[in-house]
């Protein structure tokens, strides 16, 4: 399957998104989790372990949330600019070669979903533990 060169750096939005201050409860519990993303017209399902590393970042303050997003997002060759954390969403805004996109994450527990200004929508959801 061909992948939108973009769908690493929504996911990662996406997963980065879902955080909120530690003082808070998790928004990530580390295990399997499954994404359907809708970009562009096309519909692909990805499934990630999300290590205890991985989740106590996305948990964090915005700038453990900058760390995970920069990792996860590099290889699409973009950059976080920005992080804001208001209650149950996270918006994350990275400049990206083909311009800035910015993306909202609203977390339910083990599940959230997430829209970008470039038009991509993603639904996540924990499954179970890492497989």
């Amino acid at each position: 399957m061909n992948v939108h060169p973009h769908s690493r750096l929504l996911l990662a939005c996406a997963v980065a998104a879902s955080t909120l201050p530690a003082v808070a409860a998790d928004r990530v519990q580390a295990g399997q989790w499954e994404t359907t993303l809708n970009m562009a017209g096309r519909t692909m399902t990805r499934s990630i372990c999300l290590t205890q590393s991985d989740a106590d970042l996305i948990n964090g303050d915005a700038k453990s949330i900058r760390t995970y997003a920069d990792k996860v997002g590099a290889p699409a060759g973009c950059k976080v600019t920005d992080v804001k954390i208001n209650g149950n969403q996270v918006t994350v805004t990275s400049a990206c070669a083909n311009g800035e996109n910015v993306g909202t994450t609203t977390y339910h527990g083990d599940a959230y979903e997430t829209t970008n200004t470039n038009g991509a929508k993603a639904q996540s959801k924990r499954v179970g533990a890492c497989k």
